[in-house]
């Protein structure tokens, strides 16, 4: 709805100045009325900012920062349309490489013209750093990673990123796909037990060299005589992210309960030490926590960067800000609501009001250690140090800075590092915070009408009373139930970014959901090819035989594949 503008008579009924007749002023009353109605109507349902959740508000600021290439400056900048006090955050290397990993254009041909895939190189540094700068003074042409991009490359990449969403994710798909290594060159077959399945995963990301890091991999689970077609696949992708948002794992804390939302655990390598021995490790090793903590950040790197190359969906609920943490997108004093909105309002107070002295704050914070609570300096003594209207702003970024950055720059720069070993940082720049979300998570909600205009049916299905008991089944399901049933079908409770037309098999070509009608026999129930989304449905006499057996077979552990 557009917001009509007053006309020029309704400012005359408001202007003692204009001279008009009673029989003008009588006309014009009922249309000066008719617009002030119309006005009320639109700004009632208008929503204001302080009316929406910290994750809208967050996503409504998507857009804040933006890479820019000014004409005939040579250089690259952060634009912004607002100048908040920012941080951004960068990985620098101790030695002559540059990143983790270096990515340089391969010969294939281009996508769009737009620009080359990216071929993986294996050299590595030695070792690397995370700093923090403001960012003013950070080079817009540097990725995450530290890398320097060429100009050219980066102008390719800022035109993709004007694209529209869906031509911009056909390029990354494409980019995407250059990267995996061929299947004549081995496919790599990863063995593991289901009550050890996390542990052996960051086990097994960690030890992959990287002339194996982008082959082809399959998964075997010990003691099942399923052979994985896909299906086996996208459920360990989603045993592991389940895993990896645990309690028991440490690694991840809940920082929002609103939005049930995880940011990087600050004590993850005490929460390692109580939690359940997760990676076997040389004894030598096993005597350093931080170092098996830090280690297990660069396998949940690497096991997002593995998704993402595989087109895998994971339920991993993360906090907005450390989606753009992990493209290096700069950050602000508003993006520590979407992490803790107390602290923020707090903050924001300080801010926006005088007489900071009354406060009585000074440059430290408090964390919590077991039991007890400690005060960190912000700065060099800042325990001693007050805070007041002359240095409340500075107060501010430093609390801003230590809540997204210092307290977590280890875990931080581990998980930097395991993503961009697999994915090259150009493949990401093109996208905002929100969209990378998108392309990381899926859909979480279940569009049954989108489900069933991209299933495929067989003929007998199709004209058989079945089919649409089946669909109406499913839409009066509950979202557990429903989000069970795509999970038993598929393998994965989460719809790709597409929408079902999507639904991929283990080779990543389109594979759609498919109802397939059979014979019916006296207690049958639905068998589920879950690697090639696929139901078998027998074609039941009433309704409520078909009812009772989808509920009998959701009341079943989804995980597992022993039986069809």
């Amino acid at each position: 709805m557009s917001l009509i503008s007053p006309t020029r008579e309704d400012l005359w009924l408001h202007d003692d100045s204009h001279e008009t007749t009673g029989d003008t002023r009588s006309l014009l009353r009922p249309a000066s009325r008719s617009f002030q109605r119309m006005a009320s109507s639109f700004f009632a349902k208008t929503l204001l900012l302080e009316d929406l959740t910290p994750r809208q508000r967050c996503a409504r600021l998507r857009k804040q920062f933006s890479r820019h290439v000014p004409p005939a400056s040579g250089h690259a900048v952060w634009r912004t349309r607002d100048p908040p006090a920012a941080f951004a955050f960068l990985v620098s290397a101790h030695d002559n490489t540059s990143g983790s990993l270096s990515f340089a254009p391969s010969p294939s041909s281009s996508y769009f013209r737009l620009a080359s895939p990216f071929s993986l190189s294996t050299r590595r540094t030695s070792s690397s750093s995370i700093y923090c700068s403001p960012v003013a003074d950070t080079d817009a042409a540097r990725s995450v990673t530290g890398k320097s991009i060429p100009l050219a490359t980066l102008q390719t990449l800022l035109s993709i990123s004007a694209l529209p969403f869906s031509l911009k994710y056909a390029w990354f798909l494409y980019q995407g796909g250059d990267l995996l290594l061929p299947t004549d060159g081995g496919v790599l077959l990863m063995k593991t037990r289901r009550p050890r399945v996390f542990a052996e995963a960051l086990e097994n990301l960690l030890h992959l060299e990287c002339p194996n890091l982008c082959k082809v991999f399959r998964v075997h689970f010990i003691g099942e005589s399923a052979v994985d077609a896909g299906a086996i696949q996208r459920e360990w992708y989603f045993l592991v992210a389940e895993a990896l948002l645990s309690p028991t794992s440490g690694l991840f804390s809940l920082v929002n309960r609103t939005d049930n939302a995880y940011f990087i655990n600050p004590k993850s390598a005490v929460g390692m030490m109580y939690a359940v021995p997760l990676i076997p490790m040389p004894e030598p090793m096993s005597r350093n926590p931080r170092l098996r903590h830090s280690q297990a950040f660069r396998a949940a790197g690497r096991f997002i960067g593995r998704a993402l190359l595989d087109g895998q969906m994971l339920p991993l609920h993360f906090c907005p800000v450390l989606f753009k943490l992990l493209l290096g997108i700069p950050v602000t004093l508003d993006d520590v609501e979407s992490l803790d909105k107390t602290i923020y309002s707090s903050l924001r107070y300080v801010i926006d009001n005088d007489n900071a002295e009354d406060l009585c704050l000074t440059f430290s914070a408090t964390e919590r250690e077991g039991t007890s609570v400690v005060e960190v300096d912000l700065i060099e003594h800042g325990r001693d140090i007050a805070v007041t209207d002359a240095n409340k702003h500075k107060y501010v970024e430093l609390m801003t800075r230590w809540l997204l950055f210092d307290r977590v720059h280890v875990q931080l720069k581990e998980m930097i590092l395991g993503l961009y070993e697999i994915v090259p940082p150009e493949l990401l720049i093109p996208f905002d915070h929100k969209e990378f979300e998108l392309i990381l998570c899926g859909l979480t909600e279940i569009d049954v009408g989108d489900w069933q205009a991209n299933t495929v049916v067989s003929t007998n299905l199709d004209s058989s009373p079945v089919l649409e008991w089946f669909w109406e089944i499913v839409d009066a399901m509950s979202v557990s139930d429903r989000t069970k049933l795509l999970q038993y079908s598929t393998g994965s409770p989460r719809v790709p970014v597409q929408g079902f037309k999507g639904l991929t098999s283990y080779d990543g070509l389109i594979c759609y959901f498919t109802l397939k009608g059979v014979d019916y026999r006296h207690g049958a129930y639905p068998c589920i090819h879950a690697c090639y989304n696929r139901i078998d449905l027998p074609l039941y006499p009433t309704k409520q035989l078909l009812d009772e057996a989808l509920k009998m077979l959701l009341l079943s552990d989804p995980t597992g594949f022993n039986i069809e």
